[in-house]
């Protein structure tokens, strides 16, 4: 599976494997449904940089195992969905996540040896057909190009999109229950929950 496809002025591309770790955290005792839409999980990001070509970065093909790996380590059940409506009788809630903006740089620009990503994910929970919460996520990562000899470039931008990738799914681990609407919904779901969310810890 390919996680990024990379492509500049001399158009070069990259495929990389998708390889995501399940974040250790508290596990919350609930069943969460997980819709991944087509905007989501065929996302693209092209842009032309002045005297630098244009670049395609495929975010896209990560999402489901992204989503898959952090669910798995975040709730007791968890099911991939086609969509909101009509999940009520098995399902605590469900989580629709999507991504707003990407943005990104390459050292020519920033005049340092790094290639950073910004993704920036909306993120709504359902109970039912009821918007319960949303919330942004801004992920972040960054690669330093002397790390990957003669084919830098490619190399250095992957793992760079990659980075902040695992940013969001650590972001999503460690303040998910902390988000005050979040809150009182799971705690409306389970009862009072003796989990203190400054107390997680995320391995991602």
């Amino acid at each position: 599976m390919s996680l990024f496809g990379l492509s500049g002025c001399t158009g070069a591309s990259v495929e990389a494997p998708v390889k995501f770790p399940v974040p250790v955290v508290e596990m919350l005792p609930v069943t969460m449904g997980l819709v991944l839409n087509a905007e989501l999980t065929d996302y693209v990001h092209e842009e032309k940089l002045e005297k630098n070509g244009t670049w395609v970065i495929d975010i896209g093909a990560a999402q489901q195992p992204m989503f898959e790996n952090l669910f798995r380590g975040l709730f007791a059940n968890f099911e991939t969905l086609s969509k909101v409506d009509g999940q009520s009788a098995t399902h605590n809630g469900v989580i629709v996540p999507s991504i707003t903006q990407v943005q990104f740089s390459i050292p020519s620009q920033t005049r340092t040896d790094y290639f950073e990503v910004w993704i920036k994910y909306q993120v709504q929970l359902f109970d039912e057909q009821t918007l319960i919460a949303e919330w942004p996520i801004t992920a972040y990562g960054k690669a330093n190009v002397r790390n990957y000899g003669l084919v830098s470039t490619n190399q250095a931008l992957t793992a760079a999109a990659r980075a902040a990738c695992r940013d969001a799914m650590a972001f999503f681990a460690l303040e998910f229950s902390a988000e005050p609407k979040i809150r009182a919904w799971l705690d409306n779901e389970t009862g009072a929950l003796n989990i203190n969310p400054n107390n997680n810890s995320a391995s991602s």
